[in-house]
């Protein structure tokens, strides 16, 4: 074996590789479809309390959305009492104007002018107190506000049962999916444990499967909420003017140019810092676990100066994804202001043709306010479920790994041994694109001693975990 295969065996007992691999919020599947479908099927023991959390939160978020259009009712009725107090102010003014006008000069008491003013105010009077009495109704206000009260607290008692029934649902998920990797790490065989560094099989363990846990808990109930919540607001716009929704939809277009423009530019600095993290976590870990050998070494300059490094890299692209992703609200709340800016301006005038009531146009504007938050939470759940996919990818990697081979019932064991070995055409490899054993043939006699010399990393060490059967031979025999 020569120099060049020193490097195929991957370092063992410091490994080093980054805890905090697992990615960010941009990181994909590789195959998504199929993963997701996999994922999903672990939720298959828990479908009848899924089904359940889905119809509560429909129930949870409709009760919510309904609750600015009620209030309109009562905003109605307060505006309606207002105006006919107003009203009948300015009557009673009008019809003492005319009284001091007769009393000036009698002989206007029988102009026709005169008795048709008279006339048409004790009409609008009598009209008045037809309708509410010139008075506020405050018992129906009233009536309206315990409506209100009963609404938004069956949407919290609905609200309250969906995260009770998800947290179950997500802990036994996450509980069996922890368990079976688990079991699963006892099988693997010491190759594998070579070909991974400590800091990635604890990111997928740990990192990975809590990325899983706090996407069923929370993203997952958002979504439906979300989702639930732009649709009923579309609804309950349309009913108080289709003209206005149509001016609320067409700012859609300003939001998607300026959270793509942001997250474009964000991005790449969000894959650094996920990039940094992980080196971090990979370089602390592997001083630890290694901190005599650093000793032994006098490394302890040069790690500190690595981890300074890092460290500061890591800054650098933490302060930028930071800085430019929290562009994106004041951009957002521009859009928004602007938005509402022109709903005010349509909705006055639609006021005064008499097209829509002060109370509807109150309920809009909190309809307009509420309509791009689910918006942008969708699009963040979007991209968490693809980062949760990517994790829940990784886990089903580890899953499917070939498992140590099992001994089999009828093992020989040998109650005398001669002590001779032999190796015949032994074919192995760390890696399988990187042959590190090719053909070798070794036959070691009784009573033979053999030395066994060469570089760091020729393979003298893999000769005797082959023979000790810690990694299993890709072609040939050992037998003793």
């Amino acid at each position: 074996m020569s120099e060049k295969n020193k490097n195929n065996k991957p370092s063992g007992g410091m490994g080093g590789g980054p805890m905090g691999s697992f990615a960010g919020p941009k990181v994909k599947a590789k195959d998504f479809k199929g993963t997701l479908k996999r994922l999903l099927s672990y939720l298959k023991p828990q479908r009848t309390n899924f089904i359940l959390v889905f119809i509560f939160a429909i129930i949870s978020t409709i009760f919510t959305i309904v609750g600015p259009k009620v209030s309109a009712k009562a905003i109605d009725k307060l505006f309606e009492g207002i105006m006919s107090k107003f009203g009948l102010l300015q009557l009673h003014a009008q019809q003492d104007k005319i009284a001091a006008l007769i009393k000036a000069n009698p002989g206007a008491a029988n102009s026709p002018k005169v008795i048709g003013g008279l006339d048409q105010i004790k009409a609008g009077i009598s009209k008045i107190m037809d309708i509410n009495g010139g008075m506020i109704d405050f018992t129906y206000i009233r009536n309206i506000i315990l409506l209100l009260l009963g609404l938004y607290v069956i949407s919290t008692i609905f609200g309250f049962l969906q995260q009770y029934i998800m947290a179950e649902v997500a802990q036994k998920t996450v509980y069996n999916l922890r368990k079976e990797v688990e079991d699963k790490l006892s099988r693997l065989p010491l190759k594998f444990f070579d070909s991974k560094t400590h800091g990635e099989i604890l990111s997928r363990v740990t990192n990975d499967v809590d990325n899983i846990s706090t996407t069923l808990q929370q993203s997952l109930t958002q979504l439906i909420t979300s989702i639930v919540t732009i649709i009923g607001i579309v609804v309950m716009m349309l009913t108080i003017s289709p003209l206005m929704t149509l001016v609320v939809i067409l700012t859609l277009p300003l939001y998607i140019v300026v959270t793509a423009f942001v997250a474009k530019r964000s991005q790449k600095y969000f894959a650094a810092q996920q990039k940094e993290i992980g080196e971090l976590n990979g370089h602390v870990e592997e001083m630890y676990t290694g901190h005599k050998i650093v000793k032994s070494f006098g490394h302890e300059k040069d790690s500190v100066q690595e981890f300074r490094n890092i460290n500061d890299r890591l800054y650098n692209a933490g302060w930028k994804a930071q800085f430019i992703s929290g562009i994106i609200m004041p951009m957002m709340r521009f859009v928004s202001n602007i938005g509402y800016v022109v709903v005010c301006v349509v909705g006055g005038y639609l006021a005064t043709q008499g097209k829509i009531t002060i109370g509807n146009i109150q309920a809009f504007i909190q309809y307009s306010n509420q309509f791009t938050q689910p918006i942008v939470q969708t699009a963040n759940i979007a991209n968490i479920i693809q980062s949760t996919v990517a994790s829940a990818e990784r886990i089903f990697e580890l899953l499917d790994e070939v498992e140590e081979i099992e001994e089999t019932a009828d093992s020989k064991v040998i109650e005398l041994p001669k002590g001779e070995v032999k190796f015949e055409h032994v074919d192995f490899s760390y890696k399988k694109e990187e042959s590190l054993i090719k053909d070798m043939n070794i036959d070691v006699k009784r009573g033979h001693t053999i030395a066994i010399v060469g570089p760091t990393g020729a393979g003298k060490t893999t000769l005797v975990n082959l023979l000790m059967r810690f990694y299993e031979i890709d072609a040939g025999k050992i037998s003793i």
